[in-house]
């Protein structure tokens, strides 16, 4: 029996991908317009590429902004694209024909959301019981959390770039049948951690209960979460074939899934911040 692999095209998502980016000018040199650059303006100029500018805050040598981006966009696109328009903008501000370096290559962004690291850790760690599984002599429940080692660090950090990029994925099982016990969840949880070079994600928290997974990773940013996404689902749908097809079922995943950005902040206290910087 031929179990099709998951395509990026025929996925749907549920999802909350929002970035705060801060970059400087080049040398830190003083661009009087980029004082005058603001959300409207911003998001005006990024709005051919699905880049939605929440919030913007700028003077002479810096630019703060907080941006949604589509589950396909990658954070070193996006950065790049936030970047190349603000130049191009300043150019024609400041009237100059020839190229000229106006930012500085490098940048620091991480992932914000609605909730913060710990909140999202702590959920995962209670799906067990809020799903009524905990109290079972043997709960079909496997839930384990990863410390990240230098290795892995390094895996995901970018060469001119500081960047924190962490996200919450949900996948549900075809038509929300029970497939996942503990010793399918380890099965999985170890395969996808034997991929994490190849993908260039750390994993730091899984939680399967029979009918869905709540991921936590990290991952390099030009690394989109929606490629994640299918790289995993395919992995899973590889190794518990047998089972599949033992309970009769076409597929592993529903093709669908959420994906939630998250960091040590969570918007409000993003915006919060960015509306103090602005009024200093």
């Amino acid at each position: 029996m031929f179990i099709q692999p998951y395509q990026p095209h025929e996925l749907r998502f549920a999802y909350c991908y929002r970035l705060y980016l801060r970059c400087r000018t080049y040398r830190t040199r003083p661009l009087s317009p980029l004082a005058q650059l603001d959300a409207s303006v911003l998001d005006s100029l990024v709005c051919p590429y699905d880049i939605r500018v929440l919030e913007c805050a700028s003077d002479p040598t810096d630019l703060l902004v907080m941006a949604s981006l589509k589950p396909f966009e990658t954070i070193s696109g996006c950065a790049g694209k936030l970047k190349g328009r603000t130049s191009n903008w300043l150019r024609e501000a400041l009237h100059l024909e020839e190229p000229t370096n106006l930012l500085s290559r490098g940048y620091f962004a991480c992932t914000v959301g609605k909730s913060n690291q710990t909140v999202v850790e702590q959920y995962l760690e209670q799906q067990g019981a809020h799903h009524g599984y905990k109290p079972r002599l043997l709960p079909p429940v496997f839930v384990e959390q990863y410390e990240l080692s230098p290795d892995d660090e390094a895996r995901i950090s970018a060469k001119h770039a500081v960047v924190v990029a962490q996200f919450h994925l949900v996948l549900a099982t075809w038509r929300r049948k029970g497939v996942f016990g503990s010793h399918q969840g380890r099965r999985i949880a170890a395969q996808w951690r034997s991929l994490q070079n190849d993908w260039r994600i750390a994993l730091v928290k899984v939680s399967f209960v029979p009918d869905h997974v709540h991921i936590a990773l990290r991952l390099h940013p030009s690394v989109a979460p929606a490629d994640v996404v299918v790289q995993l689902m395919n992995s899973a749908q590889e190794i518990i074939q047998p089972d599949l097809i033992s309970a009769g079922l076409e597929r592993l995943w529903q093709p669908s899934g959420y994906i939630g950005s998250y960091g040590n902040l969570a918007s409000p206290q993003i915006r919060k911040y960015i509306d103090n910087w602005r009024r200093l």
